[in-house]
């Protein structure tokens, strides 16, 4: 039996704690965070509780790395923000436990600084090595998009001879009523990601775009979400599918990721980067440092807290795949698509908190049970797809394939 630690409770966290609550596998779960209210409530509504409750910060690791150590823990979830990543990897990486988490910071390529830059590349460079040496794995980015997409990528490509591009697609037509305005996954996650600078794979290298200026296009999603516009959004995927070594030495020159936006969206996230509110960077008001970003989004309603409202629309989100399969022209898209309030009224969560949340726990299953063999640090793609889209569709994530092909008469 193993012992599962979550840390970062909100909606995302509790999808993940319920989860891993269902599996056999683990005998303990500790649900982690720096405010306990919420992993206590769902503490306190699971019938037959395994679990135990922590009041943790993220960012100390000398007691993470205690903690870890005395409840022996055997793999940890990280569901806060990716400023934590590195503390927690290092307490992983100290304590002898398997990481997994949902997502890094913006990428951005060696040579331009950032603050605090946790992107996954410079994740693998810090504690590959360490993991590989005590035999565990860290898996960055395993939620949907990053995470579920990036492992369509990887089945798709093991069934093609070679390709020329991957583009990560995301579309939601959604709506949260009672609501001005609300996000159904963090809006600091959001808003930093449509601000920043959209890295994308073009001919081969690295590229950087302007932000909700590059590769805008209209996609046509499956139905009933259909013709949506999408524009090039920054996210780890749209760079490291294209990097992957053994997508590129099967002729992979192109990535990207790409998201759909309303109007709404559109012309809030212009005016944040206009007002540059858009930042993690502290500045000084009022005799207070804060992050700009954590005063554009403090009235807006939190994602675990939109239980009441009422939710409906779509959201799919999948992998597009381009390449040649004896000597035909082939073309995967790989997805996952359900309805928001459908959804809802099976799991009490929003669709984005499970498709987010599914992924990782299930990770954490196939880890303790054997079934996920690699180790070291490594982005989803490095990992065997079969065990994870085996169980995806089973776990609550259903998935989809289209297939076309094109030969020459």
């Amino acid at each position: 039996m193993a012992t599962a630690l979550v840390i970062g409770i909100g909606g995302v966290g509790s999808v993940i704690g319920l989860k891993l609550h269902d599996y056999e596998c683990f005998d303990r779960i500790l649900l982690a965070d720096i405010d306990p209210a919420f992993a206590e409530k769902l503490r306190e509504r699971t019938k037959r509780s395994r679990f135990e409750v922590h009041q943790v910060d993220a960012l100390q690791t000398p007691k993470l790395v205690n903690l870890l150590k005395d409840s022996k823990v055997t793999v940890t979830l990280n569901a806060c923000t990716w400023q934590t990543n590195h503390s927690v990897l290092e307490a992983c990486a100290q304590a002898g436990s398997h990481y997994i988490d949902m997502a890094a910071d913006i990428y951005s390529p060696p040579g331009v600084k950032r603050p605090g830059k946790n992107s996954f590349e410079a994740e693998i460079e810090r504690f590959n090595h360490a993991f590989l040496e005590k035999g565990l794995a860290g898996i960055l980015c395993m939620g949907a998009d990053p995470g579920a997409v990036n492992v369509f990528a990887r089945w798709a490509m093991d069934r093609l001879d070679t390709a020329t591009s991957i583009r990560v697609l995301d579309a939601d037509n959604g709506e949260v009523k009672g609501y001005r305005f609300a996000v159904l996954f963090s809006p600091e996650t959001l808003f930093e990601e449509l601000g920043a600078v959209p890295y994308y794979v073009n001919n081969g290298k690295v590229t950087a775009g302007k932000p909700l200026e590059t590769e805008v296009d209209w996609v046509r999603f499956p139905d009933p979400i259909g013709l949506m516009k999408t524009y090039a959004v920054a996210h780890e995927e749209g760079v490291s599918l294209g990097t992957y070594p053994p997508f590129v030495e099967k002729g992979v020159n192109y990535s990207v990721f790409k998201y759909s936006l309303s109007d709404k969206v559109y012309h809030i996230a212009k005016s944040l980067a206009y007002l540059n509110l858009d930042t993690w960077k502290k500045v000084r008001a009022d005799g207070v440092e804060v992050a700009p970003i954590r005063v554009a989004c403090a009235n807006l309603p939190k994602p675990a807290q939109l239980g009441a409202t009422v939710m409906d629309g779509y959201s799919c989100v999948g992998t597009e795949v381009r390449g040649t399969k004896e000597r035909k022209r082939v073309e995967y898209f790989v997805y996952t698509m359900d309805n928001h309030r459908e959804v809802y009224e099976k799991y009490g969560y929003s669709l984005t908190e499970v498709q987010t949340g599914i992924p990782p726990a299930l990770t954490a299953r196939l880890l303790v049970e054997g079934k996920i063999k690699e180790r070291g640090v490594m982005m989803p793609e490095a990992l065997d797809p079969e065990p994870l889209m085996d169980n995806f569709s089973r776990e609550g994530l259903k998935i989809f394939v289209e297939k076309r092909e094109v030969e020459r008469m």
